[in-house]
């Protein structure tokens, strides 16, 4: 049978209040760097809507400068066939406007009525543009028509462009069924 000794015990208590009272300094410590933190946090937010709002303006000036001189190109990241679901594509795929030409390199999933043996161009080609018709609808958005034939077929790129730069482009074509592409505008 052991003894108990209350020595210990006594000591063991000393320590425990003295950390208490040490842990509620450093609770209040910790308490208030991390109210000062958020509170800096908080201010920097303010600051950084006013930046937020200023870039998206800009970056509305430089889609506008861009579709005005008809020098721009649109990367696309998403693919919608007719049949079938959304894909996903690489960031290599693209549509350009250079003054009076279209660069259209695109993946086609659907059907083609009528098209050369081995498959054709598909989406691949640069040729020039028949007819531009670009007109302002709803909230800024861009409206562009774009007429273009090659040896394959006739095409009718429709493209939507916002201010932020995010497009939407429809590609109607008389040999293939229609797709439609969702992309965003970059600038070199």
């Amino acid at each position: 049978m052991k003894r108990k000794t209350r020595f210990p015990f006594a000591f063991y208590s000393l320590i425990r209040i003295f950390a208490v009272e040490k842990g509620m300094i450093m609770k209040q410590v910790l308490l208030s760097l991390v109210l000062t933190l958020l509170a800096v946090i908080a201010l920097e937010g303010c600051a950084t809507a006013e930046e937020r709002a200023a870039r998206a303006a800009e970056h509305a000036a430089r889609v506008k400068v861009a579709l005005t001189e008809r020098h721009y190109k649109i990367s696309v990241d998403h693919m919608y066939p007719m049949k079938g679901g959304s894909k996903s594509v690489s960031s290599s795929y693209s549509v350009e406007v250079r003054n009076d030409s279209l660069f259209s390199y695109l993946p086609f999933f659907g059907r083609a009525y009528q098209v050369p043996y081995g498959g054709g161009k598909g989406l691949n080609f640069s040729e020039r543009i028949g007819s531009y018709r670009e007109s302002v609808v709803k909230n800024g958005c861009r409206h562009i028509e774009i007429n273009v034939k090659n040896n394959e077929d006739n095409y009718l790129y429709v493209i939507d462009v916002f201010d932020n730069g995010n497009s939407d482009i429809v590609v109607q074509a008389q040999q293939r069924e229609r797709i439609s592409y969702s992309g965003e505008m970059v600038f070199e």
